[in-house]
Protein backbone atom coordinates (compact mmCIF):
# COMPACT_ATOMS: atom_id res chain seq x y z
CA UNK A 1 0.00 0.00 0.00
CA UNK A 2 1.16 3.52 -0.75
CA UNK A 3 1.33 6.01 2.12
CA UNK A 4 -1.23 8.83 2.04
CA UNK A 5 1.68 11.32 2.19
CA UNK A 6 3.17 9.91 -1.04
CA UNK A 7 -0.23 9.91 -2.73
CA UNK A 8 -0.67 13.56 -1.74
CA UNK A 9 2.72 14.58 -3.14
CA UNK A 10 1.89 12.81 -6.42
CA UNK A 11 -1.48 14.61 -6.55
CA UNK A 12 0.21 17.97 -5.87
CA UNK A 13 2.71 17.35 -8.67
CA UNK A 14 -0.19 16.63 -11.02
CA UNK A 15 -2.22 19.66 -9.88
CA UNK A 16 0.69 22.08 -10.31
CA UNK A 17 2.36 20.48 -13.31
CA UNK A 18 5.44 20.33 -11.12
CA UNK A 19 8.47 18.13 -10.73
CA UNK A 20 9.71 16.88 -7.39
CA UNK A 21 12.82 18.38 -5.79
CA UNK A 22 14.91 18.88 -8.89
CA UNK A 23 17.79 21.36 -8.90
CA UNK A 24 17.15 24.89 -10.14
CA UNK A 25 17.18 25.37 -13.93
CA UNK A 26 20.52 26.22 -15.50
CA UNK A 27 19.30 28.36 -18.40
CA UNK A 28 16.16 29.45 -20.22
CA UNK A 29 15.95 26.22 -22.23
CA UNK A 30 14.85 24.55 -18.97
CA UNK A 31 11.95 26.99 -18.50
CA UNK A 32 9.14 27.18 -17.66
CA UNK A 33 9.64 24.93 -14.66
CA UNK A 34 7.65 24.28 -11.51
CA UNK A 35 9.45 22.61 -8.60
CA UNK A 36 7.71 21.02 -5.60
CA UNK A 37 9.55 20.32 -2.35
CA UNK A 38 8.16 18.88 0.86
CA UNK A 39 9.39 19.33 4.43
CA UNK A 40 8.92 17.12 7.50
CA UNK A 41 5.35 16.71 8.75
CA UNK A 42 4.08 17.67 12.14
CA UNK A 43 1.59 15.25 13.63
CA UNK A 44 -0.79 14.97 16.55
CA UNK A 45 -2.27 11.75 17.81
CA UNK A 46 -5.91 11.08 18.46
CA UNK A 47 -7.32 7.85 19.82
CA UNK A 48 -7.87 6.26 16.41
CA UNK A 49 -6.13 8.54 13.89
CA UNK A 50 -3.08 10.71 13.32
CA UNK A 51 -3.61 14.29 12.08
CA UNK A 52 -0.69 15.48 9.95
CA UNK A 53 0.40 18.81 8.52
CA UNK A 54 2.59 18.55 5.41
CA UNK A 55 4.58 21.70 4.51
CA UNK A 56 4.98 22.15 0.75
CA UNK A 57 7.08 24.74 -1.12
CA UNK A 58 6.32 25.30 -4.79
CA UNK A 59 8.52 27.44 -7.01
CA UNK A 60 7.87 28.54 -10.57
CA UNK A 61 10.50 29.97 -12.95
CA UNK A 62 9.69 31.44 -16.35
CA UNK A 63 11.47 33.36 -19.06
CA UNK A 64 10.42 37.01 -18.78
CA UNK A 65 8.02 37.95 -21.55
CA UNK A 66 9.29 41.55 -21.51
CA UNK A 67 12.33 43.51 -20.36
CA UNK A 68 9.96 46.07 -18.84
CA UNK A 69 10.17 45.80 -15.02
CA UNK A 70 6.45 46.38 -14.51
CA UNK A 71 5.53 43.73 -17.05
CA UNK A 72 7.97 41.25 -15.44
CA UNK A 73 6.49 41.95 -12.00
CA UNK A 74 2.99 41.39 -13.34
CA UNK A 75 4.07 38.14 -14.99
CA UNK A 76 5.63 36.91 -11.74
CA UNK A 77 2.48 37.75 -9.79
CA UNK A 78 0.42 35.88 -12.38
CA UNK A 79 2.65 32.83 -11.85
CA UNK A 80 2.18 33.12 -8.07
CA UNK A 81 -1.59 33.40 -8.48
CA UNK A 82 -1.59 30.32 -10.73
CA UNK A 83 0.23 28.29 -8.05
CA UNK A 84 -2.25 29.35 -5.38
CA UNK A 85 -5.20 28.60 -7.66
CA UNK A 86 -3.83 25.16 -8.59
CA UNK A 87 -3.42 24.19 -4.94
CA UNK A 88 -6.97 25.29 -4.08
CA UNK A 89 -8.80 23.82 -7.09
CA UNK A 90 -9.49 20.66 -5.08
CA UNK A 91 -8.30 21.25 -1.53
CA UNK A 92 -8.82 17.58 -0.69
CA UNK A 93 -6.80 16.28 -3.66
CA UNK A 94 -9.42 13.68 -4.42
CA UNK A 95 -10.25 12.95 -0.80
CA UNK A 96 -6.67 12.44 0.40
CA UNK A 97 -6.46 15.67 2.41
CA UNK A 98 -8.62 17.52 4.89
CA UNK A 99 -7.59 20.86 3.36
CA UNK A 100 -4.79 23.15 2.29
CA UNK A 101 -3.63 26.48 3.72
CA UNK A 102 -1.60 29.05 1.80
CA UNK A 103 1.04 30.20 4.30
CA UNK A 104 3.00 32.71 2.23
CA UNK A 105 4.79 33.48 -0.96
CA UNK A 106 6.48 36.06 -3.10
CA UNK A 107 8.10 36.90 -6.40
CA UNK A 108 11.44 37.90 -7.90
CA UNK A 109 12.57 39.13 -11.28
CA UNK A 110 16.03 39.02 -12.78
CA UNK A 111 17.06 41.87 -15.08
CA UNK A 112 14.33 41.35 -17.64
CA UNK A 113 15.46 37.76 -18.20
CA UNK A 114 13.56 35.59 -15.72
CA UNK A 115 10.63 35.75 -13.32
CA UNK A 116 10.18 33.62 -10.24
CA UNK A 117 7.27 32.88 -7.93
CA UNK A 118 7.33 30.87 -4.72
CA UNK A 119 4.41 29.77 -2.58
CA UNK A 120 4.30 27.80 0.63
CA UNK A 121 1.39 25.70 1.81
CA UNK A 122 0.41 23.39 4.61
CA UNK A 123 -1.60 20.39 3.50
CA UNK A 124 -3.65 18.83 6.31
CA UNK A 125 -4.36 15.12 6.14
CA UNK A 126 -5.16 12.18 8.39
CA UNK A 127 -4.51 8.47 8.47
CA UNK A 128 -5.47 5.68 10.81
CA UNK A 129 -3.21 5.61 13.83
CA UNK A 130 -0.17 3.48 13.02
CA UNK A 131 -1.35 2.90 9.44
CA UNK A 132 0.03 5.67 7.20
CA UNK A 133 -1.52 4.16 4.07
CA UNK A 134 -5.07 3.99 5.46
CA UNK A 135 -7.46 6.94 5.23
CA UNK A 136 -9.61 7.78 8.23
Amino acid sequence: MTAIREQLIAAILTATGGQYGLPAPEDERDLPLTLVQDAPDTATQNYDYTACSLPINIGRAEVAASIDRNAARQQAHAALAALITAMHTDETFGGLAVGVDYTGGGIQTEAGKFVFAEATFTVRYQHLRGQPAALV
